[in-house]
């Protein structure tokens, strides 16, 4: 995390965010079997991204959503599928990232009780994680899921409802005065992830759906190992991971012509398909080192090693990101809070780039020279 200057944007493709275990892109599972089809065939995609899910559950009891952080158009999909009603048939519980586990029964009350929650009070929820200052959660995308869920579930009796997880360890910041406290936070983020999922998922029979950032639910083990494969060694369990597929800059691996006749959804499987076999590290944001350099861990390894099939949601400058609005940080005790979080990193966040308009196109992500 120790980056100097880091801004939002660069957030989203530093290294600092694959270093803190926030993957910029995931990739989605499918229920298709396609075999050997030439990319852009239709028959590689089992329909939309919805009917997708649902057909993962058929085989799994738990099914990963590989997010890219602040993505609209990822966020766009998971607002229609919390809102199918064929989902509360097959999902118990949601378990994400941009959550505070310190707020587990705040966020019960809200979502699945539909219980009156003070607007400050339910902020602290996604302010409060692990990742702030770099990353505050303050897009609208992010207040919108739990309040999508919340009225989903107003609609249901008690036994259907949806209940939110909270995956981030339980951090409280009023009693955080250095960062070596942080420290001890952030390394259970994998660890703690998981035994949310091991005892309040599996342990109680239930199906659920994961939504975390890519490097999180890959299932080739990294370092330090992450979210899904800590769950598969200590239960047996197999995540089917969907996660989003975005060309990258300069798309060296030409996975935007591959992806170009597809439509806007789809979703491809890797089992026997082009996409099995194309070079995640061609297909998977890289890690920006101090010497300006892109570099990729998943270099070399075919992407149907590490998921099982790919979510495309359009071309790079066609998408569109989801920012927060600038003057949230002109409330006074939220920004002295901001700027006392970032002091104890030592300054590595560019706190002035929160009060600025970001334009609306999703920013680049880099491709390392595999």
């Amino acid at each position: 995390m120790n980056v100097p200057g880091l801004n939002r944007r660069g957030f989203l493709t530093a290294s600092a965010a694959a270093a803190a275990g926030l993957g910029a892109t995931g990739f989605a599972v499918s229920g298709a079997t396609g075999a050997s089809a030439a990319p852009g065939s239709m028959s590689q995609s089992s329909g939309s991204f919805t009917e997708a899910v649902l057909a993962a559950f058929r085989t799994s009891r738990l099914v990963g959503l590989a997010e890219s952080h602040s993505l609209q158009e990822h966020h766009d999909l998971l607002q229609t599928l919390i809102g199918d009603p064929r989902l509360p048939e097959v999902v118990d519980d949601i378990v994400v990232e941009f959550g505070n586990a310190l707020y587990q029964d705040m966020i019960d009350a809200f979502v699945l009780d539909g219980q009156p929650v003070n607007d400050a009070d339910l902020r602290s929820v996604w302010r409060n994680t692990t990742q702030s200052p770099l990353e505050t959660c303050d897009e609208p995308v992010y207040e919108q899921f739990f309040r999508r869920v919340r009225a989903v579930n107003w609609t249901l009796p008690p036994g259907k409802r949806i209940r939110v997880l909270l995956g981030d360890p339980p951090i409280d910041w009023s009693t955080i005065t250095s960062q070596r406290q942080i420290l001890a936070f952030v390394v259970q983020r994998e660890s703690h992830a998981a035994s949310v999922v091991e005892q309040q998922v599996l342990a109680k029979g239930r199906p659920a759906l994961l939504n975390y950032g890519a490097e999180h639910l890959f299932h080739r083990n990294g370092v330090p190992v992450t979210v899904v494969p800590l769950i598969e060694q200590q239960t047996g369990v197999r995540t089917y991971v969907i996660a989003d597929l975005i060309p990258l800059h300069p798309d060296p691996g030409g996975l935007g012509a591959k992806l170009a006749s597809y439509r806007r959804d789809a979703v491809i499987p890797a089992a026997g398909t082009w996409l099995g076999q194309f070079n995640a590290g061609l297909a998977t944001p890289g890690e920006l080192g101090q010497n300006g350099q892109v570099t990729n861990r998943l270099c070399g390894t075919p992407l149907g090693e590490i998921l099982d099939a790919g979510l495309y949601l359009g071309q790079p400058a066609d998408l569109t990101a989801s920012w927060p609005d600038p003057a949230i940080y002109l409330d006074p005790a939220y920004w002295a809070e901001l700027q006392r979080r970032n002091a104890l990193h030592g300054n590595i966040v560019d706190l002035d780039s929160y009060r600025q308009q970001q334009p609306p196109v999703y920013p680049s992500q880099p491709a390392a020279a595999c």
